[in-house]
């Protein structure tokens, strides 16, 4: 018990030299001279260089900007109520028909291309244009000369877009001089007229063509027809053969006629005076016009032996059969070809009536002031960018020193 006393007494007497030991010295913090370090390099570094670069080297550039919409000579406009979400109900809320919008996506697409920078390579000079002296390095066309290289650096120059509420398309083109936007505005401007009067007389002319070949189509099969019916009357030896089995009926029912009258003197005659001379002479008279029927009879009916064999002629009935199948086969064929010719009509008015122009209403114009670059913009954004990277980086640094 008393060694315990003592110890505490021990450890009592000793607590005050713990309090009276000198605190160590306060170190400065570590890492101040990194996180200044990452400061300049991370935020101050480059918007210095960029503000450097942007004022002092980068060339100006000039925006000439025109707008045109594609118009039919009568374009039907959809009608309809209230959107319900379907591709229609959204051309009718716009106003705009099917093929407007796609016409009109074909223009942008085209100012996009490659044709464009072709004509512009014959017209104005591409390279000469973008590779100007004292253009700066970042801003001018490389020296790569393949077409790709030249299409991909105009489509960072022109930016063309499509309003589907109102059908206008809106086109901006870049260069390093007024002069030089102003003259390659008008040369885009110029290829979308002219790339769109191609499209609307190839149309109109497929459309009049496919009428043109069905009229071809059905003045053919008239022609065939025609000479089939001509070929069958060589062959019978007959200028209408219709008007001549009228002419064979009308003899035969007259020859019954004058039968039955002849019969008729007979039988009187031979009752008053049956050993009458003239007796004889009409029963001779009424046998020859029995014959002259019964040969008409067979050439009608009896087909082509009998009736050669008594008349020397064809069979009337297989002849106007097959005559008459021919003339309904022309008549047919008639009535295509009318039918044609009203849809080869037909087709031509509608290619007019569908005619596609260009309607630039803005014009380009010469700009005063350059709007590119947009320097403090880019010098903005260039700053924003590097604050919030030294940001990051200062709380990845210190989150991951204190879990050390």
């Amino acid at each position: 018990m008393s060694q315990r006393v003592i110890q505490l007494r021990k450890e009592t007497v000793e607590e005050p030299d713990l309090l009276a030991r000198p605190l160590p010295a306060v170190q400065p913090k570590r890492g101040i001279k990194g996180h200044l370090l990452a400061f300049l390099l991370l935020v101050l570094a480059p918007t210095v260089a960029a503000g450097v670069y942007l004022y002092g080297f980068a060339a100006d550039q000039y925006v000439s900007e025109f707008r045109f919409n594609l118009r039919r000579a009568a374009e039907p406009v959809l009608a309809g109520g209230a959107n319900n979400g379907s591709p229609t109900a959204s051309l009718a809320a716009s106003g705009l028909t099917a093929s407007q919008i796609w016409d009109s996506q074909t223009i942008v697409q085209f100012i996009r291309s490659r044709d464009v920078v072709d004509a512009l390579e014959a017209d104005l000079g591409f390279e000469r244009l973008y590779r100007r002296d004292g253009v700066d390095w970042w801003s001018r066309l490389g020296d790569s000369r393949s077409i790709e290289r030249k299409t991909e650096y105009w489509r960072g120059m022109v930016e063309p877009s499509f309003d589907t509420m109102t059908g206008v398309i809106s086109v901006s083109v870049r260069a390093f001089t007024p002069e030089d936007a102003l003259a390659v505005a008008n040369a885009v401007l110029k290829s979308a007229e002219k790339t769109v009067n191609e499209l609307s007389t190839r149309a109109q002319k497929d459309a009049i063509a496919f009428g043109e070949e069905e009229v071809a189509k059905a003045d053919r099969r008239l022609v065939e027809a025609r000479t089939a019916v001509r070929d069958f009357r060589d062959k019978a030896e007959m200028v209408d053969p219709g008007r001549s089995v009228d002419v064979d009926i009308n003899l035969q029912a007259h020859q019954r006629e004058r039968l039955a009258t002849l019969q008729a003197q007979y039988n009187s005659l031979g009752k008053s005076a049956p050993n009458s001379p003239q007796l004889r002479h009409l029963g001779v008279e009424i046998a020859a016009i029995e014959g002259i029927i019964r040969d008409q009879q067979a050439g009608m009916t009896q087909g082509r032996k009998a009736a050669s064999e008594k008349s020397g002629g064809a069979a009337i009935t297989a002849l106007m059969g097959g005559y008459e199948a021919l003339k309904l086969e022309e008549a047919f064929r008639e009535k295509l070809y009318l039918f044609a010719l009203q849809f080869a009509e037909q087709s031509r008015i509608e290619a007019m009536r569908q005619k596609l122009y260009l309607n630039a209403f803005v014009k380009p114009k010469l700009p005063e002031e350059a709007l590119y670059p947009r320097r403090l913009r880019i010098i903005a954004i260039v700053l924003f960018v590097g604050l919030v990277a030294w940001g990051l980086g200062s709380l990845a640094y210190y989150s991951i020193r204190d879990h050390l």
